[in-house]
């Protein structure tokens, strides 16, 4: 199967991002991890577009991205998804982000606010990585330098082996691909911002409705983070995918789209 068809989306520093746009109804904009290609929601997107338009941004310095190595921070990976709404002239969307990709939805509401989207989805990412006496939610017994090490060694997003067609996307998008995407070593200094952040206060201020997907064998913490980060904000619930690790969308994108399908419809009415 092939992958997404995308289109340029230029930013206004001068870089060149790109993202596909499928089906139509409610707008949903769809995020990836760490060193993890928005094509990777293939299967996903071929559940949810026949009810909704479904929008996958490939992130700065991932996939194709023609841009300079500079403002490796989560605070211009929030700013460039501000670019991307206002661009797409999109009412409301829906935000969906996995891992790092979550953290870019948090720090966008840490810039903007929550008053142009309808809702989020955060997907096995907790607000805050490093914990410490307010917080034990994030990675136990680590630290910025023992993550970002960790961070630099190849490592798969995925607890069981995907289905055939879910390994070629991944040979496609996460290996052959490799020779046009920023190396690890470069873009260390945004996954070391990415691990020392703090969101809690972005999320505590969110009004609109949020949902935190906890996954069963999640490597980085208990699935039940989940339920405590959906206490820290206002119209947060929270659930837990069965049977799958950190790379929940692949192993079983089935069940990813019918929990996303499931909370979206309950926001609709």
């Amino acid at each position: 199967m092939k992958l997404e068809r995308v289109k340029p989306f230029p930013t206004k520093d001068g870089a060149l991002l790109y993202y596909f746009d499928v089906g139509n109804g409610r707008p949903l904009i769809v995020l990836a991890g760490a060193q993890t290609s928005v094509q990777t929601y293939r299967y996903v997107v071929k559940n949810l577009k026949n009810k909704y338009r479904v929008i996958g941004l490939e992130r700065r310095f991932e996939g194709e991205t023609k841009a300079k190595l500079e403002e490796l921070t989560m605070a211009k990976q929030g700013k460039d998804l501000d670019e991307f709404i206002q661009f797409m002239q999109l009412d409301h969307p829906v935000l969906i982000g996995h891992s790092l990709g979550a953290s870019v939805i948090m720090s966008y509401l840490e810039q903007v606010g929550d008053q142009d989207i309808a809702g989020a989805i955060f997907v096995d990412q907790t607000p805050k990585m490093l914990n410490d006496a307010t917080w034990k939610e994030g990675f136990a017994g680590k630290s910025v330098v023992s993550i970002t090490n960790h961070t630099k060694r190849l490592t798969t997003p995925v607890r069981r082996i995907p289905k055939p067609k879910v390994l070629w996307l991944l040979l496609n998008t996460m290996v052959l691909r490799q020779v046009s995407l920023f190396s690890v070593k470069e873009k260390l200094p945004l996954f070391e911002d990415y691990v020392k952040g703090d969101w809690r206060e972005s999320l505590q201020k969110m009004k609109k409705p949020s949902l935190f997907i906890g996954v069963e064998h999640s490597p980085h913490w208990p699935g039940e983070f989940a339920a405590t980060c959906a206490d820290l904000v206002e119209n947060g619930t929270s659930c837990i995918m069965k049977k799958v690790g950190h790379g929940a969308h692949l192993e079983d994108p089935n069940q990813f789209a019918n929990i996303v399908e499931d909370w979206v419809n309950q926001l609709e009415k």
